[in-house]
């Protein structure tokens, strides 16, 4: 099955609509469709944001996504950390240029 199938149910599961799901993940419900969609594939940033509502672990749709294996090598782990850094890097650029800007 599908990274965007798996997420579907799970959304499905916890009685969601993808509007509940946007308010309580802050993914703009279009981005969470064509994610379901399998149109796109989701950060590691959004899976972290949808793993609460979902009512599961930020680990276990990492792994569903192929972040992480079950039995993740160092090598792995350290290509994670550095997507994740150069994300919220980036994020914290554009927020830095929009507050000078202010």
């Amino acid at each position: 099955m599908a990274l965007g199938e798996k997420l579907k149910g799970r959304r499905q599961r916890q009685g969601l609509t993808l509007g509940e799901l946007n308010k309580a993940s802050g993914v703009t419900s279009s981005h969470l469709g064509r994610i379901e969609r399998g149109e796109r594939t989701p950060s590691a940033a959004v899976l972290r944001a949808l793993a609460k509502p979902l009512g599961c672990t930020e680990w276990e749709l990492l792994k569903e996504a192929g972040y992480l294996s079950p039995d993740a090598t160092d090598d792995r782990l350290a290509r994670f950390k550095d997507a994740v850094r150069d994300e919220i890097t980036g994020t914290m650029t554009d927020l830095l240029e929009k507050v000078d800007r202010l």
